[in-house]
């Protein structure tokens, strides 16, 4: 279930944000620069290319590429 950003508190956000920085830091080999990573993330999420979206199976919020939805 995909959940409306903009209904989250900035906090919440900036969290899931992180998270989702840090599972990526697994998946590159350049150096992070965490805060402008997460920076850059929000921006995403701002634009549209990211969404929330919930899972109700694993209880947990996460973000995806607006790409990778089913259509």
């Amino acid at each position: 279930m995909l959940i409306d950003a903009k209904l989250l508190s900035e906090e919440a956000l900036r969290g899931i944000a992180e998270h989702y920085v840090i599972s990526q830091l697994s998946e590159t080999e350049e150096s992070p620069q965490f805060d402008i990573w997460v920076e850059k993330t929000l921006e995403a999420i701002a634009r549209g290319e990211l969404v929330v979206e919930y899972s109700e199976v694993n209880d947990s919020v996460y973000l995806k590429r607006r790409d990778e939805l089913p259509r």
